[in-house]
């Protein structure tokens, strides 16, 4: 009888345990779904975090589409871009960014004084 109760009330913890795991881990509401845009200073450069909640999906780090690992030569270029970014990706986009973007943004690796 003992063993008996002691197997149901393992099997209800551990159910407990289960269920609870499973509402801690589900997905963001939608408040927090939104993606926002971080500019990330890299002492030679910028670039930028695209997040959705607090979760990184992006680090980009270098001009994308651009030959060689370029950085951003402005922090203004690098939030353009990041701007650009998360739009494509809240219309349901592909973030991929092709040279004729950067070039709509003025995105250069050349500081202009």
């Amino acid at each position: 009888m003992i063993s008996t109760v002691k197997y149901w009330v393992a099997i209800v913890l551990f159910l407990a345990f289960v269920l609870g795991y499973a509402i801690y881990n589900q997905p963001l509401t939608n408040k927090n779904q939104n993606f926002h845009s971080k500019v990330v200073d890299l002492n030679d450069g910028y670039g930028y975090q695209i997040m959705r909640g607090e979760k990184i999906v992006i680090l980009q780090e270098y001009i994308p589409g651009f030959p060689g690992k370029q950085k951003f030569a402005t922090e203004d270029q690098a939030q353009k871009t990041a701007k650009l970014v998360v739009s494509k990706l809240e219309d349901g986009k592909s973030p991929i960014l092709l040279l004729s973007d950067l070039a709509t943004l003025n995105i250069s690796t050349v500081v202009d004084y």
